[in-house]
């Protein structure tokens, strides 16, 4: 049984989620930062027979979002309440969503990964930097050109989105640039942080510094920083070579990711 909940049973679903965080980190992360007085992110607790959560479902914006902790839930109940909000894309954890997709058709399934760094691997580039807000336009030029990361959203709307996070603390910004012409090189940001956590997002190298290893060592010299203040670093990658260079930088797999696209 799904039961919508209030900002004081909030709690709830985070004793329920307690350190498990890796494998639902949109839902942790929108709770603790938003929580459920929010217009724009509600939640729902699964229940089983004898009272016992089994999954959460929450919704922001449009995005639904899945966990259940022993992939135990009623996939049938909440396919049937994701199919009545009709959103543009559902997430979660890979078996989950599997579950869930038995009774979602038409929609199209993308696979990634959820990884967190261990221990780094490769020494950080020690000229990249971490951004000054006046930096960001410069920076988002770059994102918005690549298919992937930014067009999608389009400039206006991608430095908007860069800009609040900077500004309320709840991402961050490392640059290389070129000696010579004071181009950036390469970005690597965090796509949302808390205390305990932060998610690597925006990871790109411009077109004609690619293949000299740019990426891993920008990405190297945020993931130090992060993880010197004591938050566990987590990302997700979606292709080969992002996958590659995760690994080469030091994070191993949680487990598989899915999106549910309509």
């Amino acid at each position: 049984m799904l039961i919508e909940c209030k900002e004081n049973e909030k709690s709830k679903i985070l004793d329920y989620i307690g350190k498990d965080y890796g494998k639902c980190l949109y839902i942790f992360i929108d709770l603790c930062k938003y929580g459920l007085d929010n217009e724009n992110f509600n939640a729902w607790i699964q229940y089983n027979d004898k009272s016992e959560i089994i999954a959460v479902v929450t919704e922001y914006y449009k995005g639904i979002q899945i966990y259940s902790k022993d992939v135990n839930l009623d996939a049938k109940e909440i396919a049937e309440f994701v199919l009545r909000k009709n959103p543009p894309v559902t997430l979660g954890m890979k078996e989950t969503i599997d579950k869930v997709r038995e009774y979602m058709p038409g929609y199209e399934e993308e696979l990634g990964t959820v990884g967190q760094l261990k221990q780094l691997q490769v020494t950080s580039n020690p000229k990249a930097y971490s951004a000054s807000v006046e930096e960001l336009k410069e920076i988002v030029e770059i994102l918005a050109e690549d298919e992937g990361i930014g067009k999608p959203y389009g400039f206006d709307s991608l430095y908007q989105q860069y800009k609040e996070r900077k500004e309320e603390n709840f991402g961050r910004n490392f640059i290389l640039r070129d000696e010579e012409t004071n181009e950036i090189v390469c970005h690597a940001g965090t796509y949302a942080e808390l205390p305990e956590l932060a998610v690597i997002g925006g990871v790109i190298t411009s077109p004609k510094y690619r293949g000299k290893g740019y990426s891993k060592e920008t990405l190297a010299a945020i993931c130090e920083e992060l993880l010197h203040e004591g938050k566990d670093v987590f990302s997700f990658y979606y292709i080969p070579s992002a996958t590659k260079m995760h690994q080469g930088v030091g994070f191993e797999k949680i487990g598989d990711w899915a999106k549910l696209i309509k």
